[in-house]
């Protein structure tokens, strides 16, 4: 992030300073999308940070969930770039585009797009492995910055190849099409984690995963099996299911077992949670009913 947040103030100053130079269009949509990013990196820069805070008494489960916050502002910031090369390129149809020192714009463009494309690539392979959405999501966003740059590019070759200089603001069209859908994909991803929607894959490499440890404890039954994500890290909760006479010591062993072989079968940093029942647990009935019924009992 230390990386992106430098190496997007050098693309910026150089996109700003070929539209400048030019007053193309597809140059500005380029550079504007440049700002909104910058914006961007700089919230998730924070957000990055903050989501390595520990847990305290307030956040008991961490502050992962910041990352999914930084996504969609993000996406956000986007969708704003786009409308407002949309903008801008509609209004270029209208009065007429007017450019100038075509060649050296569209050299300054390859070179930052070229740039941003390897970035990008890195990003999103860094944020993957270490499966966190603020990086992922960053190294989208940069590569978003590279296909407009790539349009900007063709766009400029084809202006000066043909001299109509309406490809210019065409172009630009396109692209903040483009670009709004990158950002709407972004904030969906974003909301959908903030509503914990569960990855129907990860749910059922858990169930599988499950499945696969039954074979050598054919005794046991699991159910309400649940999954979510926040941040890097993911929570799972089972229930399982002992025949009746089991010893504690022995059930909590084995549950300690499942809980592992869930946690290998995700392959990231997982906090897996069994709640042991007997086999003649009363199907419906929840924890809350089962402690009043001991506490009745009790009395």
């Amino acid at each position: 992030m230390n990386i992106s947040l430098a190496v997007g103030m050098a693309m910026l100053a150089i996109k700003w300073y070929a539209y400048v130079r030019t007053g193309s269009t597809v140059i500005l949509s380029d550079a504007l999308e440049s700002v909104v990013h910058q914006l961007a990196v700089a919230f998730a820069w924070l957000a990055l940070r903050w989501s390595h805070r520990p847990p305290d008494e307030n956040h008991t489960y961490g502050h992962d969930k910041i990352t999914y916050f930084s996504a969609g502002f993000e996406g956000g910031l986007i969708g704003l770039a786009a409308l407002l090369i949309l903008y801008t390129a509609i209004e270029r149809l209208i009065t007429g585009p007017q450019v100038e020192h075509l060649g050296f714009g569209t050299a300054l463009t390859a070179a930052a797009g070229a740039i941003n494309a390897v970035l990008g690539w890195y990003l999103v392979r860094v944020g993957k492995a270490e499966h966190s959405l603020v990086v992922e999501a960053n190294g989208r966003h940069i590569l978003t910055d590279a296909w407009t740059s790539a349009g900007a590019v063709i766009g400029l070759l084809a202006a000066m190849l043909t001299g109509w200089l309406v490809l210019d603001p065409l172009f630009a069209l396109a692209f903040g099409a483009h670009i709004l859908l990158e950002g709407y994909r972004l904030v969906r991803r974003a909301v959908l984690g903030l509503m914990d929607t569960a990855d129907p894959t990860l749910v059922e490499q858990a169930r599988q995963s499950l499945e696969g440890f039954r074979q050598r404890y054919p005794m046991l039954t699991f159910h309400r099996l649940r999954l979510r994500e926040s941040g890097q890290r993911m929570y799972v909760d089972f229930h399982v299911q002992f025949p009746d006479g089991t010893p504690i010591e022995e059930a909590h062993r084995i549950a300690s077992e499942a809980e592992q072989c869930v946690a290998r079968a995700l392959g990231r940093p997982s906090d897996v949670t069994s709640h042991l029942e007997s086999a003649h647990h009363p199907e419906g009935h929840d924890d809350t009913t089962l402690m009043v019924s001991a506490s009745e009992r009790a009395r």
